[in-house]
């Protein structure tokens, strides 16, 4: 008779071999082990159940007896004795539910070395007795198996003889149908045949020896009664936990638990006969009856159940370490023997009584997992509107910059409002007495911003003629009030450092989005010297936003270390004529010294209040404030802006500050002038894309099918910290200057947007010829269809960045792209859920079970628009990237009206203007923008 381990990976497979090669007389399969968990095999923790699980039901179709060798996988890493017994009770179910008929249930005796044999007997006996009913109520037989424990031998080979007589003896009171012979070399080398031989001999002899006269009944000793009493209900406290986590909603609770943990013959002790059926075996019935989960399915054992028992530390053993953090719970406790037992201690560094007190820890730290009256998580995170709320202060405040001090005095007015862009400029004509809107949109000059400006008021070339600037100044002087915002020259480009990427570094991210600036990088932990030299060589950065550490006693080493590093390497930016200032948002602690060390390097520094004072709580305001202001007077003077500004009212502002102004204004109203309510906006440009929100509500995610298992689970909000308006920026995606990094998209690199962009073009051009256009040279007949050579295409989209598309064709591929980049852009900044066995977790925000219009700015929505013609095809296809798809039903995309910017007023009248005269401003906005029709059936 030979058998073999399960191996750790590829199970069914090798399976198959062993089966075909042995003929097994059984084999043993883990539930947790041999993966990533304890780093013996490649299988990530997650994926490992389902592959075990697929195993012991491969092995349950040719009825063969079936060991988990799991739970003394526990005992070898320190577990108490409580999560020994609870890993039995999972194994026994996960046995029975994969289809096993002879479960074989492995006790490992003498595990951890220091336990008592009575102590051993205690929980061994207290693991059968809770599983034996299965046998019972369902075909499932139970074949004792016990063994020695493998890290309990001595080296000392007279020793370790008697110990596997010893421990033999004690194993014999569970009246074993199987013993499991460890040599007794184990400790000393390599098992030999004659070892193995000797040991066989020990162990037959401690047969003989057990079976003379009656064993002493050591099952009556009232310490080992006390002590399995208190491993059953510790353990079954842990098994309700875990069935919660499952979904369970059967007949036991917490409320009436301890009612139910009591032998059946307790039970039938008590005065009425409806009480006699609480127990411990109706509980486990009850736990592994899937008529009591809302899926119709043992949520008991279900591998994403098992899964979040280890993250929440449900399951836990001190000597388990994993390196991805969302499992880091699983060690976090601490065991010590107390009288030959193996009792819990600690968990997460806070002492415990016993096994029942840690697992009310783990509730409490995370209960809406265990009740399903809790729909999120409590992990508050308290951030001020970052909408910048509009009221009559701002506005005064903002009147006052361009010389106006009543309503009055803004009727008949001429107003120029300017978005100097990375690629066009938008020069936008107000008049306040007629409200009618022009808008000139020419080439940006990044050489000189004048340039544009002339072009756009048609002097450009009379300047030139002349050169000065005489004609530019005339037309200037013809406007009561101009108004500047840019993103020209990379617009404000900064990078971010800080501590943890989960805290500081959300923090600081969010500061320098919600300002306007472009976020280029961002760093965690102590700066390597390879890492400051990058941020100055390579990233390029005109302000660094160094955070990290909370005030009063938080860390303060990583800080200084930080501010050390950027100091040192701050001479290699090259490229910045003035420097880069960096602004010190973290622990107030070190304030003084991070001073001192930035200012003896020459560096320009300004000093925050810290982003985040303390844990959860965000001060977002105090930092964008710092960011303008190096804005408008460091980085205008090193881009030559300023040269533009001495024409303006007022200070540049960045672009994507003034857009979300505007968003803001739309979604909100003011005063009179009602808003839209919920707005999604997006804003394809060259170099990047800008994601806008701003609602009112995040709603808990409705699964909208008809697939009933489905429609029965509930959903849990992750991320209640998630700001209801904000800003975020893909960096790396636009349809110019960026269009090449669209290669790095998963979705290029599958060949998947390649073909379905084939298969869409073939579609609506089938007998489309090749030109002499720019984009015909990328197109080629093969086999009756169109191939679009993609990778090449975008290359040159990059190299050309003022291209505009010259023909219907080219504009319907760039239609697609720009579809391929919304898709990214909500993807990676709207809400999603990631579904398990039992629930919806929803992280961010819900757009798509909430009314939202989604808005639509930039060039490309622009361009169509004046077009006009046939192009509400390419403005639908463009739209569905921003749009709810079945496909990619888990990205919370909105599903309700779309409009478009078709005149880019939104930034630059609704942002600019708006903060003067919010009324007039949204009046014309909402006049001017353009609903598009979304039909049923898309396009692609």
């Amino acid at each position: 008779m030979v058998r073999i381990y399960s191996g750790t990976d590829e199970l069914k497979e090798l399976a198959e071999i062993f089966e075909k090669t042995l003929h097994m007389p059984f084999p043993a399969v883990p539930i947790f082990f041999y993966n990533q968990l304890d780093g013996r095999g490649p299988i990530s923790i997650r994926d490992s159940f389902d592959e075990h699980f697929e195993v012991m039901r491969w092995w349950s179709q040719y009825d063969k007896p079936l060991e988990i060798n799991d739970p003394h996988q526990w005992q070898l890493r320190n577990c108490s004795d409580d999560m020994y017994v609870v890993d039995h009770i999972i194994a026994a179910v996960v046995a029975l539910k994969m289809g096993t008929k002879n479960y074989i249930m492995q006790l490992m005796f003498d595990l951890p070395p220091e336990i008592s044999g009575r102590n051993d007997l205690a929980k061994m006996k207290a693991a059968y007795e809770l599983v034996e009913p299965l046998t019972r109520h369902f075909d499932f037989n139970i074949i004792r198996e016990t063994r020695g424990g493998l890290s309990s031998f001595p080296p000392n080979l007279d020793m370790a003889k008697g110990h596997l007589a010893m421990s033999t003896y004690w194993q014999m009171f569970m009246e074993p149908d199987i013993v499991h012979v460890v040599s007794f070399s184990e400790a000393h080398h390599e098992a030999k045949a004659e070892d193995i031989i000797e040991s066989c001999d020990i162990i037959k002899q401690v047969f003989k020896d057990f079976s003379k006269g009656q064993p002493p009944d050591v099952w009556s000793d009232p310490a080992l009664i006390r002590r399995k009493k208190d491993l059953k209900r510790g353990a079954m406290y842990n098994i309700l936990h875990l069935a919660l986590l499952g979904g369970y909603e059967g007949p036991v609770n917490l409320d009436n638990f301890f009612y139910y943990a009591v032998s059946p013959k307790e039970a039938h002790q008590r005065g009425y006969p409806t009480e006699w059926e609480r127990h411990y075996e109706a509980m486990l019935l009850s736990f592994v009856d899937e008529a009591n989960y809302p899926t119709g399915q043992c949520g008991l054992i279900s591998g994403d159940t098992l899964d979040l028992a280890l993250q929440v530390g449900l399951l836990q053993a001190p000597q388990i370490t994993v390196l991805d953090k969302r499992y880091e719970m699983v060690g976090k406790c601490r065991t010590k023997i107390v009288n030959g037992a193996c009792m819990i201690d600690e968990f997460d560094g806070i002492k415990v009584r016993d096994e029942i007190e840690r697992v009310d820890m783990v509730r409490e730290r995370s209960p809406w997992f265990f009740d399903k009256n809790i729909s999120q998580a409590d992990e508050d995170t308290y951030i001020t509107e970052l909408a910048e709320m509009m009221d009559d202060e701002v506005i005064a405040h903002t009147r006052r910059q361009v010389g106006i001090r009543r309503q009055e005095e803004l009727e008949n007015k001429k107003v120029l409002v300017v978005d100097f862009g990375s690629t066009f400029s938008k020069i936008g004509l107000f008049d306040t007495a007629t409200e009618e809107f022009d808008l000139r949109y020419v080439p940006t000059y990044v050489e000189d911003l004048r340039l544009s400006l002339a072009e756009g008021l048609g002097v450009k070339e009379e300047c030139e003629r002349r050169g000065d600037w005489v004609p530019l100044a005339r037309e200037m002087s013809k406007f009561d009030i101009k108004l500047p915002c840019s993103s020209a020259k990379g617009g404000l480009k900064m990078v971010t450092v800080a501590m943890v990427k989960e805290e500081s570094g959300f923090a600081a991210e969010l500061a320098a989005l919600t300002s306007g600036a472009k976020l280029i990088n961002s760093y965690e932990g102590k700066l390597s010297k390879k890492q400051a030299q990058a941020i100055y060589e390579e990233d390029q950065p005109e302000i660094i936003l160094l955070a990290g550490g909370v005030d009063n006693g938080g860390d303060t080493e990583t800080q200084l270390h930080n501010a050390r590093m950027l100091a040192k390497w701050s001479k290699a930016a090259a490229y910045a004529k003035y420097g880069v200032p960096v602004i010190y948002a973290g622990n107030q602690d070190v304030r003084d010294q991070v001073e001192r060390i930035f200012k003896a390097a020459g560096v320009d520094i300004r000093l925050t209040l810290n982003v985040m004072p303390e844990v959860n709580t965000f001060r977002i305001e105090v930092v964008n404030e710092a960011i303008r202001d190096l804005f408008q007077t460091i980085i205008i003077r090193g881009k030559g802006f300023d040269v533009v500004e001495e024409y303006m009212s007022a200070p540049f502002i960045p672009t994507p500050r003034a857009a979300f102004w505007g968003i803001n204004l739309l979604a909100k109203g003011y005063g009179q002038e009602e808003g839209f309510g919920n707005i999604l906006a997006l804003d394809i440009g060259g170099a990047t894309t800008d994601f806008y929100s701003n609602v009112s509500d995040n709603p808990l995610y409705h699964y909208p099918g008809d697939d009933p298992i489905r429609r029965v689970k509930r959903t849990i909000l992750k991320t209640p910290n998630t700001p209801l308006a904000y800003r975020r920026v893909e960096g790396k995606y636009g349809l110019a200057y960026d269009a090449e990094n669209i290669k790095e998209l998963e979705r290029f690199q599958s060949g998947a947007m390649k073909a379905d962009l084939e298969r869409f073009f073939n579609r609506r051009y089938p007998h489309y010829q090749p030109d002499g256009s720019d984009f015909g040279r990328f197109l080629s007949r093969v086999n009756g269809r169109m191939e679009i050579d993609l990778g090449r295409y975008l290359s040159w989209l990059t190299a050309h960045p003022h291209s505009l598309p010259s023909t219907e064709e080219e504009n319907a591929a760039r239609s697609f792209l720009a579809k391929e980049i919304l898709a990214v852009a909500t993807k990676n900044n709207l809400g999603h859920v990631v579904e398990t066995d039992t629930y919806f977790l929803q992280y961010g925000v819900n757009f798509f079970n909430q009314p939202c219009t989604t808005l639509l700015i930039g060039g490309t929505i622009y361009h169509k628009c004046k077009a006009g013609g046939n192009h509400d095809r390419d403005l639908e296809l463009i739209a569905r990237g921003a749009l709810f798809n079945e496909a990619e039903g888990y990205v919370l995309r909105p599903r309700g009206e779309v409009l478009l910017d078709a005149r880019y007023m939104v930034s630059i009248l609704g942002g600019l203007y708006g903060r003067i005269d919010p009324e007039r401003a949204l009046r014309v906005l909402k006049r001017n923008l353009v609903p598009l029709p979304i039909d049923d059936e898309p396009e692609t």
